[in-house]
């Protein structure tokens, strides 16, 4: 495929799956942006959150669901999509109703130390950088592919092209809540996959009952555990709706703005502890012993802080102030994990062109 054809035919379009994909929206809608593609979904709410946090994209809402893959078979050769399964699932129906080879390229949504398995159904993939190809090398999972390429944290200097416009919103819609201005924390359970990683049921409620007065707390939910927790997240999000100095975050995809402004991170394996090894700060994690434990690899980002122990969950604080002087201790171990993840500070106009020398040539 020529270049030529690529940018004046529209031969490529970034496709969201419906409803449960707003998590992908930080990471797609700027590879749309970077390639200058429209933005195509099925859900009114993903449509939405793109025009008012992504309006640097160009989003296109087919409000028929049947009608998508229609729409897409006859404009498009190419989609970039953050769900492993289109390939595999979406590839015999567009070749068997519409006789169209619909090629895939899998844009990954954060990187963790979560099972990489997914990328074996991939063709055409992007990857982070060294820790992630490597980790696909040792599976074997790079032969299978016939091109990838390594982006880096392009989601990084998108944000600071635009910093002015998302600090203003995560101010308006986060930080203005809350009564004072006091060190705010920040807590990030993944959704309860395959391996049991999330650690919400654990110590959710725990978490916002113990708050002291003098912290602010934000609780950013996985997307896909409203899908799969709802009593869970519906039952957080109405009990402590008025605590002044709480905030749970529910569908809301955007993450740089808001990790620059956090003074201590509690995770499990979201992705989001990833990108915050970038601000060097405070990290605590939770590993509850009902997690599947089979990979060596699980636990890589848990080396940059310390894990609170289940004997301690009833007194989470106190944990945390009382190894907060060892924080300093891990600062050289994120800077190195965060170089060997991501590598390099992404050039925006150098990504692109590799990505359309490497997939369109």
């Amino acid at each position: 495929m020529r270049l030529s054809h690529f940018f004046l035919d529209r031969a490529c379009v970034t496709c969201l799956a419906p409803g449960n994909s707003v998590h992908h929206l930080d990471h797609l809608a700027v590879i749309a942006y970077i390639l200058q593609l429209p933005i195509i979904t099925d859900e009114e709410s993903v449509y939405q959150s793109l025009l008012r946090y992504y309006p640097q994209v160009t989003p296109i809402y087919i409000q028929e669901h049947q009608q998508v893959l229609a729409y897409l078979a006859e404009r498009y050769d190419i989609l970039f999509t953050s769900c492993a399964h289109y390939r595999s699932n979406l590839s015999p129906i567009f070749e068997i109703i519409f006789r169209k080879k619909m090629h895939f390229c899998y844009c990954p949504h954060g990187n963790s130390d979560k099972s990489l398995d997914h990328f074996q159904m991939q063709n055409l993939s992007l990857i982070y950088g060294n820790q992630m190809e490597e980790r696909l090398n040792k599976m074997g999972t790079l032969f299978q592919m016939d091109r990838y390429v390594q982006t880096g944290n392009y989601r990084f200097p998108f944000y600071q092209k635009y910093k002015t416009f998302y600090d203003e919103i995560i101010e308006r819609e986060v930080f203005s809540k809350f009564t004072k201005k006091q060190p705010v924390i920040l807590y990030a359970p993944t959704w309860p996959d395959m391996e049991s990683s999330s650690s919400l049921l654990d110590v959710g409620i725990s978490i916002i009952e113990q708050l002291p007065n003098y912290y602010n707390l934000i609780v950013k939910l996985h997307p896909w555990l409203q899908h799969r927790q709802t009593g869970s997240v519906f039952h957080i999000q109405e009990k402590y709706r008025d605590k002044h100095n709480v905030q749970i975050l529910s569908l809301f995809p955007l993450v740089l703005p808001l990790l620059k402004r956090v003074t201590i991170y509690l995770g499990d394996f979201s992705s989001l502890g990833y990108d915050f090894l970038y601000f060097n700060r405070p990290m605590f994690f939770f590993d509850s012993n009902q997690r599947v434990r089979t990979r060596e690899e699980a636990t890589h980002l848990h080396s940059c802080g310390m894990v609170i122990p289940e004997k301690s969950y009833q007194k989470i604080y106190n944990f945390i102030e009382g190894h907060a002087f060892l924080q300093n201790w891990y600062r050289e171990r994120r800077k190195k994990l965060y170089r060997y993840t991501f590598g390099k500070t992404c050039d925006l106009d150098k990504l692109r062109e590799s990505i359309v020398k490497k997939f369109f040539h």
